[in-house]
């Protein structure tokens, strides 16, 4: 097959590239596009040099910069792949699409405010650019065949989710004064329920610093969520625990499901026999979940599948499933769970003001940056 698409590689460090084996099983951004045989890695950008030349040596790619702007000006690839920090996101992808690029496969979160936000999605709705947003989670079949069940009515209908992300330990790989634990990781817990229950309608919550002085801003979080359909979600979000957790609870009306590291399950109400029912309900009947674990086939990795999704939504078969709007959706939830927090945790509602800086407007008050 003709390689038809040139692939950059913006920030060679391990998620852009150096968590490949050799040969490359796609679990990277340069490892995905290097298996797909329409594509041709042809360059690679990192600030530093060591990691940048184990970059050009693992895939054979010689157009090697410590400038990216000189790199997309230069050899003005078709697709390009945002590795780096999210702070630098956004004038990365300006200057992708300034240089012609036509796909931005970029890393979460988006960036780290929603000015920053709207200028990414903003840069590449006006030029028509296809921007995919690695929310891993929507490309892994526990949790496509957990949606196909949810939308089959296999748990009734969607009542409340519970979500937790603790102990992501991403310290001291925060290199921004304003990034915490919502930031770090919490954009994927914060797309997966959205991925089940729609668009967010408010928030009310906390983030506060209990016991971390080290880190950029908060260390615990909670938040009560409201979505469409009057479905409400509780999360935990924090760097308090020992370990590491991140999973969902998915609440039906007759049924429930839990997804998360440690395994996926689904949860189905059977009749429990009471011995003695009370006398004026005869008819009573309690129930209790029976749980198995989810039926799923493993499948490739979730970089690989949205590398094709990517190339397939360049050619016109297929639609992506993280999109620039779900990039922007998610970084909201967190600015609006910052908003209620300066408001005393009071309701905040959805969508946001454009140009919101809560998490800025937090931190100056509470003296966090």
């Amino acid at each position: 097959m003709t390689q038809r698409y040139r692939v950059a590689v913006v920030g060679t460090g391990r998620v852009g590239a150096l968590w490949e084996s050799d040969p490359p099983t796609g679990v990277s951004h340069a490892g995905a596009f290097a298996l797909l045989p329409e594509c041709q890695l042809v360059a690679g950008a990192n600030r530093g040099r060591a990691r940048l030349e184990e970059f050009g040596r693992r895939f054979g790619v010689t157009a090697l910069y410590t400038d990216y702007e000189e790199m997309l000006h230069e050899v003005r690839p078709e697709i390009v792949c945002v590795a780096t920090h999210p702070g630098s996101h956004a004038a990365i992808v300006e200057a992708a699409v300034a240089n012609g690029a036509r796909a931005i496969f970029c890393e979460k979160p988006l960036a780290l405010n929603m000015v920053d936000t709207e200028r990414i999605v903003g840069a590449c709705n006006r030029a028509g650019v296809l921007l995919s947003v690695n929310h891993s989670r929507r490309w892994y079949p526990a949790y496509q065949r957990a949606r196909e069940l949810l939308c089959a009515g296999a748990i009734g209908d969607l009542v409340a989710m519970t979500g937790y992300c603790q102990g992501g330990k991403p310290a001291p790989g925060w290199q921004s004064e304003l990034e915490g634990p919502l930031l770090h990781d919490a954009t994927h817990l914060f797309d997966v329920l959205r991925f089940f229950a729609g668009d967010a309608r408010w928030v009310a919550a906390t983030a506060t610093r209990r016991a971390h002085t080290q880190y950029p801003v908060e260390d615990d979080s909670s938040a009560l969520i409201g979505f469409d359909g009057g479905v409400t979600a509780i999360t935990q979000v924090n760097e308090l625990t020992a370990y590491t957790r991140f999973g969902v609870e998915l609440h039906g009306t007759r049924g429930a499901m839990r997804l998360g590291n440690d395994g996926c399950e689904i949860g189905t109400a059977t009749p429990i026999h009471i011995e003695n029912p009370p006398a004026e309900h005869p008819e009573f009947e309690w129930q209790s979940l029976v749980w198995q674990p989810l039926a799923v086939e493993p499948g490739p990795p979730a970089f690989l599948l949205a590398a094709r999704e990517l190339v397939n939504a360049l050619e016109g078969r297929a639609t992506l499933r993280s999109t620039g709007a779900d990039g922007r959706a998610s970084m909201e939830i967190i600015e609006a769970i910052y908003e209620s927090q300066r408001r005393g945790s009071a309701p905040v509602a959805l969508p946001l003001p454009p140009g919101t800086t809560a998490l800025a407007d937090l931190a100056r008050e509470r003296g966090w940056a």
